[in-house]
């Protein structure tokens, strides 16, 4: 593909387009920022029954991508129309994606409740498991339009450097 063509995929629906690619470019951008200290596993699999495995971290929606969004979303993104808009347009593009092992625990919660969440111990979990992918994800106070579409444009020139040829 030419750079064009490249630029404009890593700023559309990337994830709805290619589930595998959205991850493997998470993936690698997390990588890109650890060194030999700091090194996540974030390909590893826990093994699910006798022949089946699942990855430990997965695809994460910041703005959730399920049709009946929890009413604290609503309202952030300014009542029912503008959320429906925002998500329609916005849900599976880079900007909203990050990485995750807690998923499942993450899912329709808050803004606030994924970004500050804890484990039993009281360890950060969530956008503040420290991975450099989730820095911009933690500053923010809100999470819209605004946020998604800028972290898309950080996050795709990131990604256009890291495979540049």
């Amino acid at each position: 593909a030419s750079d064009d063509d490249f630029n404009t995929q890593l700023r559309g629906p990337i994830y709805e387009e290619n589930v595998a690619v959205a991850r493997f470019i998470l993936v690698a951008m997390a990588r890109a920022a650890m060194t030999k200290e700091s090194f996540i596993d974030l390909w590893a699999r826990d093994k699910v029954g006798e022949s089946k495995t699942l990855y430990v971290w997965t695809v994460e929606h910041v703005l959730p991508q399920g049709e009946n969004l929890p009413e604290g979303w609503v309202a952030m993104l300014g009542g029912s129309d503008q959320a429906r808009e925002v998500q329609g347009n916005l849900v599976h593009t880079l900007g909203n994606l990050s990485i995750t092992g807690y998923n499942s625990a993450l899912g329709n919660k808050s803004f606030e409740e994924k970004r500050d969440r804890k484990d039993k111990s009281g360890n950060p979990v969530g956008y503040r498991n420290g991975i450099s992918l989730n820095d911009y994800i933690v500053k923010q106070k809100i999470w819209g339009a605004e946020q998604i579409l800028e972290r898309t444009e950080i996050l795709a020139g990131k990604v256009f450097n890291l495979f540049k040829f």
